[in-house]
């Protein structure tokens, strides 16, 4: 960045840009700034006072959010500061009823994930505007989830003997986030682009670069006006030189794919059951195009990837700090699979995985909100509170996880048996899987907008436990749990926490 600003230093018309860039971008700042919402706030409201209070909250993310909830739960609505604007935070089950069956023509999930990410800038206007993508992905992919499973359980095998491979009784080290994301890169992308490709290293440290140069160039993005976007985008944001490299490296599977279709038609002899083929069987034109196909695999791998490895890492250190769950999983696991082997179906029946991995999202999920929307016009809610245009609404997860209105006294307690309890005891089945949604479990948010990847995510993460149960001991090189940093409204873990892997005595 420094090469392309330096030899402009000093020019009259930098100057002259810098006096307009400053003027038109504090102007936007103090537009969004004083929009205001009639509602409790956490911490100052003043336009300059305010900005303590977002410093706060940027921070201590966690602490401003339970402090909202418990000074305001009562009246379901407060709001807290970002640095360009207020997000107000919905906290009643009233209030989330609405705001779950709100229209999008008046509260946009679409409009707040473009304000958030910036994603008509940072991931290309076709990707947001034409997302075709996006029905594919929650319909025909998930419904072949069975099909692509045994390459999933090869994959994950495979993955975990390249990164963790301690010799016989020998305890090794493992660096657990960066480790997780790696694996979790592997495995997904198996099920998007196959082999060899999702092997490649530099393909997959593409991949999860995506994630970090989308959410650092919508940073850098929103500091400026909306004319300058596009500009700044070109110039500051890698996400579109990172996808000209993938492009470079998809380009001889596409053509070979679509030279077999062209030969043989859409359904060619051993035709490749992965997102990859879901694309070309669907994309026309343009879309087509090797350059707009990487676009899209990108999309969707920046959301498998980034989310599930901060949550799976979190369900690695609470296994590793609580080995008392270990033995009876474990159990659990050889049970079903002795008797039904590795399958989609035979995962669905290990009740015990599935309420690890579901209490670890409950108690210390990768974001403190869900369900994000923006107002589209002037919105009222049935309390009267009106809800300005271009306000940025969403509703606390974690923290209402652990109320013990939703969890009984043992809200704030980790229970990782606490859902097949549940379900053994008959307790509405289905509402306590891990893919379940509802106004007591946030973590892939509510209503026709929740994760459409939610089914895949689980899947991996269930079954990446499984594996570790199965294969190895570990525990914790601190001997207890890693605390989590908190920024906004993210639960990022411990990056330098370290876990102990041993293969598992027998």
């Amino acid at each position: 960045m420094l090469d392309f600003v330096l030899p402009l230093y000093g020019h009259p018309w930098t100057t002259a840009l810098a006096v307009v860039f400053v003027y038109l971008s504090v102007k936007g700042y103090v537009r969004r700034r004083m929009t205001w919402v009639d509602v409790p706030a956490v911490g100052p409201t003043g336009i300059l006072t305010s900005y303590l209070g977002a410093i706060r909250y940027f921070r201590k993310g966690d602490e401003v959010l339970q402090e909202g909830y418990d000074k305001y739960s009562k009246g379901g609505i407060f709001k807290v500061p970002d640095f360009s604007k207020w997000t107000v935070i919905v906290s009643s089950s009233e209030l989330l009823e609405e705001l779950r069956k709100a229209p999008d023509d008046q509260l946009s999930f679409e409009d707040a994930m473009n304000d958030m990410l910036q994603l008509e800038w940072a991931m290309g206007r076709e990707i947001i505007h034409n997302n075709y993508h996006l029905p594919l992905f929650r319909t025909h992919f998930t419904r072949d989830l069975g099909v692509m499973y045994p390459d999933i359980i090869d994959e994950i095998g495979a993955a975990f003997s390249d990164r963790i491979s301690p010799q016989a009784d020998e305890w090794i080290s493992v660096k657990t986030l960066d480790t997780m994301q790696t694996i979790i890169a592997r495995c997904a992308n198996r099920t998007f682009v196959g082999l060899p490709l999702c092997r490649d290293q530099a393909f997959l440290d593409l991949n999860t670069g995506y994630a970090v140069d989308v959410v650092a160039g919508a940073e850098a993005i929103r500091l400026f006006p909306n004319f300058l976007k596009p500009l700044v985008a070109r110039l500051y944001t890698p996400a579109e030189s990172t996808a000209k490299k993938v492009t470079q490296m998809l380009r001889p599977v596409i053509e070979e794919r679509l030279a077999q279709i062209k030969d043989e038609g859409k359904s060619y002899v051993n035709k490749p059951v992965d997102f990859l083929s879901l694309l070309l069987d669907y994309a026309e034109g343009q879309e087509r195009e090797p350059e707009n196909l990487a676009k899209r695999v990108l999309s969707i791998s920046f959301a498998a990837i980034s989310s599930t490895s901060m949550t799976f890492a979190q369900v690695v250190f609470f296994l590793a700090s609580m080995p008392e769950y270990a033995a009876q999983l474990r159990e659990e696991v050889e049970s079903v699979t002795a008797e039904e082997g590795w399958t989609q179906e035979a995962l669905s029946k290990c009740y015990k995985i599935d309420s690890f991995v579901k209490e670890c999202q409950r108690f210390r999920g990768a974001g403190l909100t869900s369900s994000m929307r923006m107002a589209v016009n002037d919105y009222t809610f049935s309390n009267g509170t009106v809800i300005p245009k271009g306000t940025f609404v969403t509703t606390l997860s974690v923290i209402r996880h652990k109320d013990p209105r939703f969890y009984g006294e043992t809200a704030k307690e980790f229970d990782g048996f606490r859902f097949s309890k549940m379900r053994e005891n008959g307790e509405s089945i289905g509402q306590h899987q891990a893919v379940s949604i509802g106004t007591d479990f946030l973590p892939y948010g509510i209503g026709r907008h929740a994760c459409p990847g939610r089914f895949f995510a689980a899947l991996m993460m269930k079954s990446m436990l499984a594996h570790i149960v199965l294969n190895y001991d570990i525990k914790m090189v601190s001997g207890k749990m890693p605390e989590s940093h908190y920024l906004n409204s993210w639960c990022i873990p411990d990056a330098s926490a370290e876990v102990m892997f041993r293969k598992r005595r027998k």
